[in-house]
């Protein structure tokens, strides 16, 4: 670890932030050797802003029906991000007291806020495939576990002061660049972040289950509270057979799906 990433961590923390630091610590050390995570434009990650193609019979991988407290691990090595599931998944006593072995870290609590979810496929798995082959499980600490998401990129905004997704600044966001065959779907209650440009978020889940629009944005930002007169259904970006999301964090640990962008392609 850095001289700086060290005194940074020294630094009195709510318990949620270090859990974070943690989480970021365990992907330095595995994937970049203490150096920063690439940007999109590092990563050569780039994607269209259309919706992708979503099957019309998918079966789902791992659906969520109500608000859950997601048990998540981040496999540092892969940059992989799983999901307790399978044939013998972690349970939620042993879960509170878990601390994955190797450079694998905890992903902070994820207090849900959408009504449902389905994911299609796990994201090391081809585009046509079919059933079992869909979801990928892995064993890892004497539990299994469902590989959903994979880590692209990380950007911030404004990316001035450095970019840090474990410890986003009052007044920045963080966005994590993500390949997820996810759809989800809000109703009622929601939080919707906007930007200068157009950009658009969906508040998707808390470090706490308290979700709050008092929180520093960047200039130019707003975020409100607001009741959905119809369902929201979000469905992956990149069109065709792409899953790409934009995740944005802000200063509380509060997650967001982006769902509209300011331009054709992103970045």
């Amino acid at each position: 670890m850095t001289a700086a990433f060290l005194a940074q961590w020294r630094q009195p923390r709510a318990p949620s932030e270090r859990r974070a630091v943690w989480l970021l610590a365990g992907i330095l050390f595995a994937t970049a050797g203490c150096s920063s995570l690439p940007d999109a434009k590092q990563a050569g990650i780039r994607y269209d802003t259309t919706p992708s193609a979503w099957p019309a019979d998918v079966a789902c991988i791992n659906q969520q029906r109500g608000a859950i407290v997601a048990k998540e691990v981040l496999m540092g090595r892969t940059r992989t991000v799983v999901i307790a599931g399978g044939p013998a998944p972690i349970s939620d006593q042993a879960w509170a007291a878990y601390r994955p072995g190797g450079y694998n870290q905890k992903n902070t609590d994820r207090h849900t806020m959408f009504t449902r979810s389905c994911f299609a496929r796990s994201p090391t798995a081809p585009p046509d495939c079919a059933g079992e082959s869909c979801r990928r499980v892995i064993a890892s600490d004497g539990h299994t576990w469902i590989e959903l998401s994979r880590v692209e990129a990380v950007d911030c905004s404004p990316p001035e002061g450095g970019c840090d997704p474990g410890h986003i600044r009052p007044g920045q966001l963080g966005i994590i660049v993500t390949s997820k065959c996810h759809e989800l779907v809000f109703e009622g209650r929601a939080f919707l972040l906007q930007g200068p440009r157009g950009e658009e978020a969906v508040m998707h889940a808390t470090a706490d289950g308290k979700p709050t629009t008092d929180v520093a944005l960047p200039s130019g930002w707003s975020l409100r509270e607001t009741v959905l007169i119809e369902p929201l259904v979000i469905r992956p970006f990149g069109g065709a057979d792409a899953c790409f999301y934009n995740i944005l964090r802000d200063a509380k640990a509060q997650s967001y799906h982006q769902i509209r962008y300011p331009g054709p392609s992103y970045p």
